[in-house]
């Protein structure tokens, strides 16, 4: 399947629009396929994870903005994942950037993203996740412009999934800074831990200036105090891309793998080891799995790698991990001990 997808799904797909191609591949997951035996991934005992209490069946998430809407969850867990994360959901519908939103660096394995997270809101998520078959752990990314917002949302979402990723980081929505201030999730993080004990992560911008550095580990001693299971590093880099209609965007892909590894190496050392870092960020490969568990990541999480190797990137992710750990078990070491 996954050289199929690659020699002839993927080069028909990328004949369409960035955009119109990812409608058309989320889509697909809608129809009744044997999604299972489709992604193939094997299950191994020694891959399980587990945070505040949930087991995770192994450390591969698929990272928000996949299913923006929570509409195939189902199918998306049926491929392996050891957890989904949907969204990010609002508490309104939003629609987004102007097109053209959404565009790709083919030669470097990369895309750019400027949606503005479009979404139909809370109401919509609520209903296909209540309906939805659960076949993996969920997660579902949240976002909102002031503290009362986030926690009304949390109350709404928060019943309908084993956890919760608050997105501080949204680097494409035009509602100002405080989202990701020091401020705002000092104030917020302790209302979403006071109302539930379900994992709760809170998702990181990236950073390349010392400045930038400073900021991004100061939210993360927060999240440590304030009682958050995860971070999850990190989010798109913002790039300058005038081909999209805002003249900015997000960059993800194999471009910004090594920023990934080094944001997972400093808030590993940062953080000691007492929260689950989710690396998430150009992961394509096993091996590039293993770099991010060797940096300190409890989980890695993919969504452009997805885009590009197809739905069997998680079984090649997840062999790759079973024979590192045959091999020379404490490679993976840290899997799993960040609960």
């Amino acid at each position: 399947m996954g050289r199929f997808y690659r020699r002839i799904l993927r080069p028909l797909l990328f004949t369409l629009p960035a955009e119109t191609a990812h409608t058309v591949g989320n889509a697909c997951f809608g129809f009744p396929l044997p999604w299972r035996a489709i992604g193939g991934t094997p299950t191994d005992p020694r891959l399980n994870v587990e945070i505040r209490g949930l087991q995770l069946a192994n450390p591969v998430g698929l990272a928000a903005g996949f299913d923006k809407n929570c509409r195939h969850l189902t199918a998306l867990g049926d491929l392996g994942f050891g957890y989904v994360v949907g969204g990010t959901v609002t508490l309104t519908p939003r629609a987004g950037n102007p097109k053209p939103r959404v565009g790709r660096y083919t030669d470097r394995s990369s895309l750019v993203n400027a949606m503005g997270v479009p979404n139909l809101g809370v109401e919509p998520a609520q209903h296909r996740l209540r309906q939805a078959r659960k076949t993996t752990c969920t997660f579902v990314s949240i976002s909102e412009s002031s503290t009362n917002a986030v926690v009304a949302l949390f109350e709404q979402i928060e019943p309908c999934v084993d956890g919760v990723e608050y997105n501080v980081s949204c680097p494409n929505v035009r509602w100002g800074p405080d989202v990701q201030s020091e401020a705002m999730l000092r104030d917020t993080l302790p209302k979403l831990r006071a109302a539930s004990d379900k994992p709760l992560f809170v998702k990181v911008p990236p950073y390349r200036s010392d400045a930038e550095r400073d900021a991004i580990l100061a939210l993360a001693a927060i999240a440590v105090e304030f009682g958050a299971d995860g971070i999850t590093a990190s989010n798109t880099f913002p790039i300058t891309a005038p081909e999209m209609s805002i003249g900015t965007g997000g960059l993800s892909g194999r471009a910004v793998f090594p920023d990934t590894v080094r944001i997972v190496r400093d808030l590993y050392r940062v953080t000691e080891g007492r929260i689950a870092i989710n690396a998430c960020g150009g992961i394509f490969t096993g091996e590039d799995a293993v770099r991010c568990i060797e940096a300190g990541a409890t989980t890695v999480q993919v969504y452009t790698g997805f885009i590009y190797e197809g739905p069997r990137v998680v079984h090649d992710i997840i062999e790759h991990l079973r024979q590192t750990v045959a091999r020379d078990g404490p490679v993976v070491q840290r899997v799993g001990t960040a609960a």
